[in-house]
């Protein structure tokens, strides 16, 4: 029997920030074709969360947390 272990995405935005780009770590991970096809995510959390998910073109998920410190 396979065992998986999975390890979760997460990145930290500024307190401020709306707007961030990314670069997904499992795609990094398993790309062949570097630079050609980077592996980066664009996205956007409004300032009235503090945090959410976004999905890779690939369909890796990866959690955003904003910096409440």
């Amino acid at each position: 029997m396979a065992s998986w272990v999975l390890t979760e995405q997460v990145v930290w935005i500024s307190a401020r920030a709306t707007g961030f780009t990314i670069v997904c770590e499992r795609c990094a991970e398993t790309a062949d074709d570097f630079p050609d096809n980077f592996p980066s995510i664009q996205g956007t959390l409004s300032l009235d969360h503090l945090r959410g998910t976004i999905e890779c073109p690939r369909g890796h998920q990866v959690r955003v947390e904003r910096d409440g410190r």
